[in-house]
């Protein structure tokens, strides 16, 4: 179990290092939108001086999920292992 781990970490890095530049575009274009996200709620609650506000909670979600899943969409398949016995 725990060499299955190590080898899953050390598999992810190149993970990244292997997609192709317009995937890594797309991928930093996504992390773009979560770091947005983070920045809008930040700069909006020091502003306005109110961190509770329905509106502000849906501009901040909105951009979350929609990074979060274009990250998680972006990034290449995990290589299948056959399952035992195959």
């Amino acid at each position: 179990m725990a060499e299955e781990h190590r080898a899953v970490a050390a598999v992810e890095p190149t993970r990244f290092r292997e997609m192709s530049l317009t995937r890594r575009i797309s991928f930093g274009g996504f992390a773009a939108l979560v770091v947005l996200a983070v920045a809008f709620y930040v700069w909006w609650g020091v502003a306005f001086g109110g961190w509770i506000d329905n509106g502000v909670y849906a501009v901040v979600i909105t951009l979350l999920l929609f990074g979060l899943a274009g990250m998680w969409l972006v990034l290449p398949n995990p290589p299948v292992t056959a399952p035992p016995g195959s």
